[in-house]
């Protein structure tokens, strides 16, 4: 526990490190080259407010924080004061003069950073310069190579620490382990229980913690889910509009990421986006804490794209400001987790819905216009055996016809089961020839086929599309615009772009092309990323469509 608690370590340190610089003064073999009795008494008070300072330390997180400043000055100007008033001319490399420069450069650093070291070697430098300069203009004895050493000695020492806190923003971090399983194999909420399962027990193990929770509003909802994780316990509850939901709206002031919180004795420790920590002693209220009944913890806050959240732990042994970007990394990662799983659902959904439109496209443009043609053709059907005329040819045909039908069904399955094979080709002008026969017995139409070169050579989900949509339009002039013929022409290749046209002798459009776009042939030309131009007369319909070749080849 003493690793994780850094005013702890240095605390011990200091009282060590004084108790060391009393015995090594009190032990030299040579009496202090200046006052002893003074030299002694200041070791010995700095002994024991080190001792003072180190219970405080292990008792108050409050007061180590609101006094760090003060007992460091106090350090610099105690440890100056000592090294002169102490030194013999034989102390050089046994007085603890080094140890102790090191740990007020270590302790500014891992207090303040680069700017608390630079400020300390500032200090410990200029200071000890001054000291000299008074020394010497007083007429009192200073080995000249014994004070250039020992500067030399704070300046090397400085610029190290300088460079090494340069970029310290590394804190005791342990990374949000990825939820599991994947997006898709369970509901929506119980993933989203899951994940957040895992970040508290996950807050739980690294504050060594008895109890977290994480409370969530999302954007489109008033209320606020709370999960919650009392000794490996998991509770889910959602309370709805209220005090809560309020702290929500209102945040923080001043604005910040996280907070170390005593209620009951007014105290926080604000840790701002600037990497500043703020204490504030005075009245407040986190609603979070008040819900779960907690007056000393740790509390953060997250914002993803869905949702605001706060993670509160508590129940902490020996909570310190060591605790505060730990819990600020937590709660941003607890944030991205949020938001990649609401990308994941989000991606999931349009896929989702991209699946069903399209095999209802092709639904619509298969399986339902050929019902619609097989009601064509027994109608037509009856009418010929009232007329006393031999039904077996269309039966025959009829069969031969469904069939057909079955087989591109199965085709269809196929391809939703295993994906679309993109890198084999086929000919189109050999699918088209074979499918304007099918659509030609089907409905009883004349239905002939052009083509200015041939083969064309492209993908099988180009070519089932292409299918679909030529079935679509074919049905359309028959049972809207009353054709009783259907011409298909396949132009020649330009420019990467398949160009088609299918035009009927229907009776056209009453209204405008424009306004009255075939929807499942426009959907799939957009699709495909093609464009159709619609040509409507009084001797009927033109639909002139150009897909790209090189998308899907």
């Amino acid at each position: 526990m003493l690793i994780r608690r850094t005013a702890r370590s240095l605390a011990v340190s200091r009282a060590i490190l004084a108790l060391v610089f009393l015995l090594s003064v009190w032990l030299e073999p040579t009496e202090p080259a200046r006052t002893a009795s003074l030299g002694y008494g200041m070791l010995i008070v700095y002994f024991i407010w080190s001792c003072l300072i180190a219970v405080i330390a292990w008792t108050s997180w409050w007061w180590d924080f609101r006094l760090a400043r003060p007992v460091h000055v106090i350090d610099i100007v105690v440890f100056e004061a000592a090294v002169f008033i102490t030194e013999t001319a034989a102390s050089d490399f046994s007085s603890p003069f080094l140890a102790f420069c090191a740990f007020l450069l270590i302790t500014a650093s891992v207090r303040w950073g680069l700017r608390g070291v630079i400020a300390t070697a500032l200090a410990l430098i200029g200071l000890y310069i001054v000291a000299g300069g008074v020394f010497y203009a007083m007429g009192i004895w200073i080995d000249p190579f014994q004070f250039g050493r020992r500067l030399t000695y704070t300046i090397a020492l400085s610029g190290m620490m300088i460079w090494l806190s340069a970029e310290r923003r590394v804190s005791r971090i342990v990374p949000l382990p990825a939820p599991s399983p994947a997006p898709g194999g369970v509901s929506i909420d119980r993933r989203r229980r899951e994940i957040m399962a895992g970040a508290l027990s996950h807050a739980r193990s690294s504050f060594h913690a008895g109890s977290a929770a994480i409370a969530v509003i999302r954007c489109e909802e008033p209320s606020v889910d709370l999960f919650r994780d009392t000794d490996g316990v998991f509770e889910h509850e959602r309370i709805g509009p209220g005090a809560l939901t309020e702290d929500f709206e209102r945040g923080y002031n001043p604005p910040c990421d996280a907070a170390l919180f005593d209620v009951a004795r007014q105290r926080r420790i604000l840790a701002l986006p600037d990497y500043r920590l703020v204490p504030i002693a005075g009245d407040f209220a986190y609603k979070l804490a008040d819900t779960c009944l907690v007056s000393q913890g740790l509390l953060a806050r997250f914002t993803s794209v869905s949702s605001q959240g706060q993670v509160l732990v508590w129940d902490v042994p020996h909570p310190s400001i060591d605790d505060l970007p730990v819990i600020t990394a937590l709660a941003r990662d607890i944030g991205q987790a949020v938001d990649h799983e609401h990308m994941a659902t989000l991606a999931q959904s349009i896929a989702e819905s991209s699946l069903r439109n399209n095999l209802a496209r092709d639904l619509h443009d298969s399986v339902a216009q050929f019902l619609a043609g097989t009601l064509f053709r027994l109608e037509a059907l009856r009418r010929w055996i009232r007329e006393g005329h031999d039904p077996d040819p269309e039966i025959l045909a009829m069969k031969e016809a469904f069939r057909a039908e079955q087989s591109q069904l199965r085709t269809m399955i196929d391809r939703l089961r295993r994906g679309v094979e993109g890198g084999r080709g086929t000919d189109i002008v050999a699918e088209f020839e074979m499918l304007m026969v099918e659509m030609g017995q089907h409905w009883q139409i004349a239905a002939d086929l052009r083509c200015d070169t041939r083969p064309v050579t492209v993908s099988t989900g180009l070519a089932h599309d292409l299918r679909l949509l030529v079935r679509e339009a074919v049905a359309n002039a028959v049972r809207h615009g009353g054709c009783t013929k259907v011409d298909l022409h396949v132009l020649s290749q330009q420019d990467g772009l398949l160009q088609i046209s299918i035009s009927d002798n229907g009776k056209g459009f009453l209204e405008t092309p424009r306004t009255c776009r075939p929807r499942s042939i426009s959907e799939r030309v957009d699709a495909l990323g093609g464009r159709m131009d619609i040509i409507s007369n009084a001797s009927g319909v033109r639909l002139d469509i150009a897909v790209p070749l090189r998308r899907l080849e």
